[in-house]
C-alpha cells in the first residue's frame, strides 16, 4: 500500500507519542545526595572488626520526581580502595537506617545483597542498597549503613596508619542518584595493643617461688598489655546487663512503622579476648598459676576464661576476656592498661634450667585469610589474625614478635676463691670441693634442697690474667667431693699456671681445700681452705657489692653468711 505525505504525519505522530509514552514509564528520577561518613578506628590485625557508617544525606530542592518511577533505585557500596572483604552481613550487624521521606506504601530502603567480588585479584565488599520507586524524599532526609565488619587483616590495612575508603555509585541506572563526594573514609587501621614484658631470673634452690628466702617472696616478672588506642578493646555487654547507654550501639531507629531500638553495634558474639602464651618451660617447672582477673582503675578488668599447663611440650597459655563496667563513658575515652604475672612453681630438687618465654595476641584468633570467602553471620566478632606480640616499642606487623623471656630458671652456684695454685717448676696443687648439700642426717627438716651440678674453673695467672676456663666432665653427687690435681684440669694449651683460680659450682654449699706439694717428695709446702664467695644472684642481684655494702640488712651474704 502507498500513502501519501499528507497521510504519512498522523501516524508518525501516533508512534512519537508511543515512544515517549514508553520512555516516560521506564524513566527514573534522580536524587542528590551529600555523603557524610563517620570514620572510626580499626585493629590493623582485626578480621572482623566494626568499620565507620555511611550517611547519605538529601541535598538541595530539585529531588521533587525522587526515586524512580517504573521501577526501584539501587546504590553500590564498594570498599574498595583498599579492597576490603566485609565479614558480617544483615543478620550479624549489616544495618540500613532511613527518614520517612524515603517510605513508600509501607516500603523503607533496605540492604538487598551483601557480597564480596574479586576485582583484578583483591577481594572487595559490596553492598547492595534498594530505594523504593516514587519516594519524594525532601532535603534532610537521610539514609545511614552501620555496623559493617571488616576483614582488616586480609587488606592493605595490616600496616597500620592505612585509611580505608568506600565507593559510591548509581548501579541499575547512572542517571538515578548523585553523590558528593562519591568516595568517603570509613576507617583507619590502628594497632590494637602494646605489650611489655618484664623478666626475672628464678633460682631452683629455693623452691617453690625461686626466691629467697625459703622460696616464698614473689617474682618481679610480669606481662604488661597496653591498648593501641583509646576504642581498641571492646566488651560485647559492658557491665552484664543487657545492651544498653553503657554500651556501643547502632543509631537505632524512629522512623514510623520502622521504629527499632539501637541494638549491640556490629552484633559482636564475644568480647575482645586474649591469649597469653609461654613456651620452653623446662622440666623443673611444677605449675603455672594464672590470676583470675586484673584490673585498671578505670573498673574494665581482664577476666580468665581457661588456662592450660602442658608439662611434656613445655608450652602453657591464660585465655582472658576483657570486662569493661561502663564502655562507652569510660573506657573508650582512656587507654586501659592491664598487668598479669603468672606464677611459676618450681619442683623441690629440680635441676633443668632454661628460658621461659612469653607472648601476648589478640583472640579469638585465626590463621591467615585467603581466597574472597563470602560474608558470613557464623564466625566469631571480633576475632583477630593470630599475631603474638612482646615488645611495646615494635610496630604491629606481621610476622609475629620474637617471644621475650619471662623467667629464667638457673642453678643456684656456690663460688669459691683459690687465692693462689702453682703447677710447674717442681710443683702441683691439690684441690678438694665438697658438695654438701646431702645434709639430711645432721639438719633434718632444715637441710639444704638437694643438688648436684658440674664445678667450672676459671684461671687467672698472676701476670698474664684470664687464661681460660675447665669445666668438670661428670656431676659432682650429693653428699661427695671433687677431688683433683690442678695439672689434670688446666685449660687446653696452657702447661704451667701460677695465680688464683675461682670455681664455680652448680650446687650450693660447697667448700673446699687447696695444697700446694712438692711432685719429687709430696710433700706439703703450703694448704688452706678456699673463701666462700656469696652468690651475687642470690645476695645482690645487681651483682657483687663494695663491702662497706655488707651492713645493709637487706643485702646480706648468702650461704654461711660469709663476705669474703
Amino acid at each position: 500500500m502507498i500513502f501519501s505525505k499528507a497521510s504519512r504525519l498522523p501516524v508518525l505522530a501516533g508512534l512519537l507519542c508511543l515512544l515517549l509514552m514508553g520512555f516516560a514509564g521506564a524513566s527514573y528520577g534522580a536524587v542528590r545526595f551529600d555523603v557524610v561518613p563517620s570514620p572510626t578506628e580499626v585493629i590493623n590485625t582485626a578480621r572482623s572488626d566494626v568499620t565507620g557508617s555511611i550517611n547519605l544525606v538529601v541535598f538541595g530542592t530539585g529531588n521533587v520526581t525522587g526515586t524512580a518511577n517504573g521501577g526501584d533505585a539501587q546504590i553500590g557500596v564498594i570498599y574498595t580502595n583498599p579492597a576490603m572483604q566485609v565479614d558480617n552481613t544483615t543478620t550479624s550487624g549489616v544495618k540500613i537506617f532511613f527518614s520517612s521521606g524515603f517510605v513508600v506504601s509501607g516500603r523503607g530502603p533496605s540492604i538487598v545483597s551483601v557480597e564480596n567480588k574479586d576485582i583484578n585479584g583483591r577481594c572487595s565488599g559490596f553492598l547492595t542498597l534498594n530505594l523504593p520507586a516514587r519516594a519524594e524524599p525532601a532535603q534532610g532526609d537521610f539514609i545511614r549503613v552501620e555496623g559493617v565488619r571488616g576483614r582488616i587483616d586480609a587488606s592493605l590495612a595490616i600496616t597500620p596508619g592505612t585509611d580505608l575508603y568506600a565507593d559510591l555509585q548509581s548501579i541499575n541506572d547512572p542517571a538515578a542518584n548523585s553523590f558528593t563526594p562519591d568516595r568517603v573514609r570509613v576507617a583507619k587501621s590502628l594497632d590494637g595493643m602494646n605489650v611489655k614484658i618484664t623478666p626475672d631470673t628464678l633460682l631452683l634452690c629455693f623452691p617453690t617461688t625461686g626466691k629467697a628466702p625459703a622460696g616464698t617472696a614473689i617474682p618481679s616478672y610480669s606481662i604488661v598489655i597496653t591498648e593501641g588506642f583509646a576504642r581498641a578493646f571492646v566488651d560485647a555487654d559492658s557491665n552484664n546487663d543487657g545492651i544498653g547507654q553503657f554500651d556501643r550501639v547502632d543509631s537505632g531507629s524512629t522512623t514510623p512503622g520502622f521504629a527499632v531500638a539501637p541494638a549491640a553495634l556490629g552484633d559482636p558474639t564475644n568480647s575482645t579476648q586474649f591469649v597469653v602464651w609461654l613456651d620452653a618451660i623446662p622440666s623443673s617447672v611444677a605449675s603455672i598459676a594464672w590470676a583470675n582477673s586484673t584490673t585498671h582503675a578505670s573498673g574494665a578488668f581482664l577476666r580468665l576464661v581457661s588456662s592450660t599447663f602442658d608439662a611434656t611440650s613445655g608450652v602453657a597459655l591464660g585465655y582472658y576476656s576483657y570486662e569493661a563496667v561502663n564502655q562507652t563513658n569510660v573506657s573508650d575515652i582512656q587507654v586501659e592498661t592491664f598487668t598479669l604475672a603468672p606464677l611459676v612453681t618450681l619442683k623441690v630438687g629440680a635441676t633443668a634450667t632454661g628460658t621461659i618465654n612469653a607472648g601476648v595476641t589478640l583472640a579469638p584468633a585465626v590463621g591467615a585469610a585467603s581466597g574472597c570467602a563470602a560474608p558470613s553471620a557464623t564466625p566469631a566478632r571480633p576475632r583477630f589474625l593470630q599475631m603474638y606480640e612482646s615488645d611495646d616499642v615494635a610496630t604491629n606487623n606481621p610476622p609475629d614478635d620474637p617471644l621475650k623471656p619471662y623467667a629464667q630458671i638457673i642453678r643456684c652456684n656456690c663460688y669459691l676463691l683459690f687465692t693462689y695454685v702453682t703447677v710447674g717448676s717442681g710443683y702441683d696443687t691439690g684441690i678438694a670441693i665438697a658438695n654438701t648439700t646431702g645434709d639430711t642426717l645432721p639438719f633434718g627438716v632444715n637441710d639444704a634442697p638437694d643438688q648436684l651440678g658440674k664445678v667450672s674453673f676459671y684461671f687467672y695467672d698472676k701476670t698474664a690474667g684470664y687464661v681460660g676456663t675447665t669445666t668438670t666432665t661428670t656431676d659432682v653427687a650429693v653428699g661427695r667431693s671433687y677431688v683433683n690435681l690442678l695439672s689434670a684440669v688446666l685449660p687446653t694449651g696452657v702447661t704451667t699456671f701460677s695465680g688464683y683460680v675461682i670455681s664455680k659450682a652448680d650446687f650450693q654449699f660447697c667448700h673446699g681445700y687447696a695444697y700446694l706439694f712438692d711432685i719429687a717428695t709430696s710433700y706439703a709446702a703450703q694448704g688452706y681452705l678456699a673463701n666462700v664467695i656469696p652468690d651475687p644472684a642470690i645476695k645482690n642481684l645487681s651483682g657483687r657489692r663494695a663491702p662497706a655494702a655488707a651492713a645493709d640488712i637487706t643485702n646480706l651474704p648468702a650461704g654461711e653468711s660469709l663476705n669474703n
